[in-house]
């Protein structure tokens, strides 16, 4: 089977409707000789900062010299980048053959189920000493809660997303994520709300797993926007840290990594804080605030990528624009939105940071309609320029006339936005 053939029958799956319970995943891990057993892992989830956190623990551990798998998801521009080793994409004709073995052994499985047995499958042959996994959606259900006790249990934010499957109220939605604790198990969260770090604190103390909440524990000192770095400060320790990845989320994000590698070390973990400091400088992880200089097919305009595709996020995304030097240019935002999500919300934290808007569709089924979204900013902001643009090379284009672009609303979007740009950070396929 070629690559292709592994991808198109994979995306086939993703309508596959996923049943109650882990029994059948459970059931291909078994005849694929249960890689999930022989994994040291950092499990990851949150609403949002859950791919930013992998990215750093990867770092990190990949700056102490240890071997490192990554299981994230989704992909922005090729479905490899998923499971990474030692940063590296799976090559593709290996990801066609775990496919193979997979779906032999699981032939009911949806498609994120298959790439997470494809994943563990993976690192396990390859002989990886930390596996980072991103859960999917939620935790206490999701394919990747078949993990037997990881290293750290890390839930990285509780907002509203996904309420279809977690909940309607954020006492619901976290205890879902809190499904990932494990007996005896340890848990990092940051300081979350009353309803929602009470739910965290019963799971804990249910399975007798210690349970840290911590608040921000650096400050940004500076952004280099040009180049997508900036220098976070602790405050305690007043040490400086060159960081890879921009944005304000990052100071919590930054803290569970450096707070959960001191309880790794505890535990005999060999990265130390210096290899943390390492970390922090090397890691990349693309289209959070990613700032990119189009070629001349886009007139040179400086595009801001940023895959906020909920309430929380585009709060962020707001908070990161005011502060960026971007704020007083004139812009465009080019956005596009799944139809499952909280549009409006997103709609309504966007609206008033600029004029111009270029509503497009992501280029998946699941989109919603922009010139829904152009009478949806109508309503919300009246005065604003609404375009509609159905193609997004076309909406790059348009909006690259106002000298500065925002895309957002989608991974899906900012994916496509990346790779028709040409932008740096996309993970380099396996060789």
């Amino acid at each position: 089977m070629t690559f292709e053939e592994a991808k198109a029958k994979l995306l086939s799956r993703q309508d596959y409707v996923k049943k109650d319970g882990l029994s059948r995943v459970y059931a291909c891990l078994g005849k694929l000789g249960n890689p999930q057993f022989k994994l040291k892992t950092v499990h990851v989830t949150g609403t949002n900062g859950k791919g930013s956190v992998c990215a750093l623990f990867e770092a990190c551990a990949r700056a102490a010299g240890l071997k490192t798998g990554l299981f994230t998801s989704p992909h922005l521009v090729c479905m490899t980048e998923r499971i990474r080793v030692d940063g590296v994409s799976v090559r593709p004709e290996t990801f066609a053959s775990l496919f193979e073995e997979a779906l032999a052994a699981g032939p009911d499985l949806t498609f994120f189920e298959l790439l997470t047995c494809m994943a563990f499958l993976h690192f396990a042959r390859e002989g990886v000493q930390l596996a980072v996994i991103e859960v999917g959606i939620g935790g206490r259900w999701d394919t990747t809660n078949v993990l037997v006790k990881p290293e750290l249990s890390v839930i990285t934010s509780v907002d509203f997303d996904h309420m279809k499957y977690l909940g309607a109220t954020l006492a619901e939605i976290a205890s879902q994520k809190a499904g990932i604790i494990k007996q005896g198990g340890v848990c990092l969260a940051p300081v979350l709300q009353p309803e929602a770090r009470a739910e965290v604190s019963r799971e804990a103390g249910e399975k007798d797993a210690q349970c840290h909440f911590f608040a921000p524990e650096f400050e940004i000192v500076s952004r280099d926007w040009e180049h997508n770095r900036m220098t976070l400060r602790h405050r305690k320790t007043g040490e400086t840290l060159p960081f890879g990845i921009l944005g304000e989320a990052q100071v919590s994000n930054a803290t569970l990594v450096w707070e959960g590698l001191a309880i790794m070390r505890g535990l005999g973990w060999p990265i130390t804080k210096e290899h943390a400091a390492a970390g922090f400088a090397a890691a990349r992880w693309p289209a959070r605030f990613q700032v990119a200089k189009a070629g001349p097919e886009f007139g040179g305009a400086v595009f801001v990528v940023d895959g906020a595709h909920n309430a929380e996020a585009a709060r962020a995304f707001a908070r990161n624009w005011k502060a960026s030097p971007f704020h007083s240019r004139p812009s465009a935002f080019v956005v596009g939105i799944l139809q499952d999500k909280e549009r409006r919300c997103i709609l309504e934290s966007l609206a008033p940071l600029c004029g111009r808007f270029v509503l497009t569709s992501p280029g998946t089924p699941r989109a919603a309609d922009p010139c829904a979204l152009a009478d949806e900013l109508a309503a919300i902001r009246p005065d604003a320029d609404a375009e509609v643009q159905q193609d997004i090379g076309a909406a790059l284009r348009s909006a690259a006339s106002s000298g500065t672009v925002a895309v957002l609303g989608s991974f899906y979007l900012a994916g496509a936005a990346l790779e028709l740009l040409g932008a740096e950070g996309i993970p380099a396929a396996g060789r």
